[in-house]
């Protein structure tokens, strides 16, 4: 117990930095809700082109759905039991770049006038929809594809492809950034020789078309497919921009119906290249916003970026959803993106964490399920748009007042926010940041959120090469989790049928909620009664 009580005294001095950067702010009453389909702007679609499926040396897209597993546990999916097919496409047109016009201030109201027009680039689009047009949902997510660590990955894919596939989703992962585009043509050359751009000003624009070429199934984008619904979302830096393309880009381009965004912190993205946007701090999103917006942050987020800083009453257009007990990285992602990277980096070594990773035998990164939650908030925000049926409001995460300090009970669990049934029914104590070995003792509390800038502004450049930073970033972000004592389990569940009535009850309660879908709580269930608890 000596480790936890050093990560519950980290965890908190990491929460005085937050602390420092909170400042006032007055939030305006929500503005009526816009009816009816998204419009979008009048600007030509750019060229949408096929990749042959079997060219460049690997003859497969990076991040392509995983079909062997790389190491024991890890994931696989058969895209075709399901009845999906996945391709890429070469995304090529032109953009503007902008530049902030009047004062951007704590609340969002952001407004743009474009710096340059005309801005040529060229990038990806990786697609994955069912094969039948009976199955599709009408719905096509489009995901800000994620470039922090030198890679060009799919976090959000990686936590909602069960629901995506089971309920006849599209997805399109789009390249919206520099780096994404440089890690893609240093991995495969042949492939994505052709892909670039100026920097991340154009980044926006390129998210804006994306939306507008899968709407239009431009070049066959989605074999014929033509979306009702067009979702934008993004995980950590993706989610910094998506907030970023709500304040200032949807007023303007009004290419999306909803957005899911995962992970943020108390700034948003910049309008060009950078990580996070040194000023407003916090960073609210806009009250008039009229498209239905979910953003769901975790403890670790709490933690680690500030999130509790851009806490705001919800409203007709907004909710925010705070997980309780876990990380930035829950396991899920961790072993699919796992799989993944070892796939396209075999010779890239697993994080090396203090409390292990699952690669190297070690404990666990926290395991409490974000994807259930992703799952839920995709099935809210599509009843959201369709239906104007709007989501539950999530209690917050206990903190105090003064610094923000996450609250925890007698076993270390943080007390309020969204409670799965996991932390109504513990069996252990999650903790949302992990420790880098060399460096676990070095932090002081005024090094968190700037140390977590530098190591990300770093790797986002392009091509992973610093592992010790990349080892050192991602364990911060993943947290552990550690198991109760068998004495502990014994006086908290006498018997396997206490544990798993009490279990039950706490799923029904989040099913009815809506913080369960159908399908997680089936899953949840069934491994508790086959957990040996206690």
């Amino acid at each position: 117990m000596r480790h936890r009580g050093l990560a519950v005294r980290w965890l908190r001095g990491g929460a005085l930095v937050a602390s420092l950067l909170a400042v006032t702010c007055t939030i305006a009453a929500a503005a009526p809700r816009r009816e009816g389909p998204a419009r979008s702007a009048a600007s030509p679609l750019p060229k949408v082109t096929e990749i042959p499926p079997g060219s460049g040396s690997h003859g497969y897209p990076y991040d392509a759905a995983t079909t062997k597993a790389s190491f024991p546990g890890a994931p696989t999916i058969n895209l075709a039991h399901f009845g999906y097919v996945e391709r890429e496409f070469l995304m090529s047109g032109t953009t503007s770049i902008y530049r902030p016009s009047g004062f951007w201030g704590p609340d969002g109201r952001w407004n743009v006038s474009v710096a340059q027009s005309g801005v040529p680039y060229t990038t990806r689009l990786l697609v994955r929809y069912p094969s039948n047009p009976a199955k599709f949902n009408g719905t096509v997510v489009v995901e800000w594809l994620n470039e922090t660590t030198g890679g060009d990955q799919d976090p959000v894919w990686s936590e909602i492809y069960h629901q995506v596939l089971a309920q006849g989703y599209a997805y399109v992962g789009v390249s919206a950034q520099l780096g994404s585009m440089t890690e893609d043509k240093t991995w495969d050359p042949k492939r994505y020789g052709a892909l670039g751009d100026s920097g991340d000003g154009q980044s926006y624009d390129i998210f804006t078309q994306a939306a507008q070429v899968a709407r239009a199934d431009t070049g066959g984008l989605l074999g014929g497919l033509r979306p009702k619904t067009v979702i934008g979302t993004g995980d950590s830096q993706s989610a910094f921009r998506v907030d970023t393309y709500v304040n200032a880009i949807q007023p303007v381009s009004h290419a999306f119906d909803g957005f899911l965004a995962i992970g943020r912190g108390a700034a948003a993205a910049p309008i060009g290249n950078g990580l996070v946007a040194l000023s407003p701090i916090p960073a609210f999103i806009r009250t008039d916003n009229t498209t239905p917006f979910i953003q769901l942050n975790t403890e670790g987020d709490i933690e680690e970026l500030g999130a509790a800083l851009i806490r705001q009453p919800d409203n007709a257009d907004l909710r925010t959803w705070e997980l309780a007990g876990a990380s930035h990285i829950d396991v899920h992602e961790g072993l699919y993106e796992g799989n993944t990277i070892s796939r396209e980096v075999p010779n890239l070594p697993a994080p090396r964490c203090l409390f292990g990773v699952p690669f190297n035998g070690g404990t666990l990164p926290d395991s409490m399920g974000v994807y259930e939650l992703e799952d839920a908030a995709l099935v809210a925000l599509q009843k959201w748009i369709r239906q104007g049926v709007a989501p539950p409001s999530g209690n917050r995460i206990a903190t105090t007042p003064l610094f923000n300090i996450v609250e925890r009970d007698r076993y270390g669990n943080a007390l309020g926010g969204i409670r799965l049934p996991d932390i109504q029914v513990p069996t252990q104590t999650y903790t949302p940041i992990n420790f880098f070995v060399p460096s676990q003792q070095s932090l002081s509390p005024a090094q968190l959120l700037s140390l977590l800038e530098s190591i990300f502004t770093t790797l986002s450049t392009g091509v992973i090469t610093n592992t010790t930073l990349r080892d050192e970033g991602l364990c911060l972000l993943e947290g552990f989790s550690t198991p109760f004592s068998q004495s502990t389990l014994t006086a908290l569940y006498p018997t396997h049928a206490d544990y798993v009535t009490k279990f039950i009850a706490a799923a029904k309660s989040d099913l009815a909620t809506g913080f369960l879908t159908r399908a997680d709580y089936n899953q949840a269930v069934a491994g508790a009664k086959k957990a040996a608890i206690p």
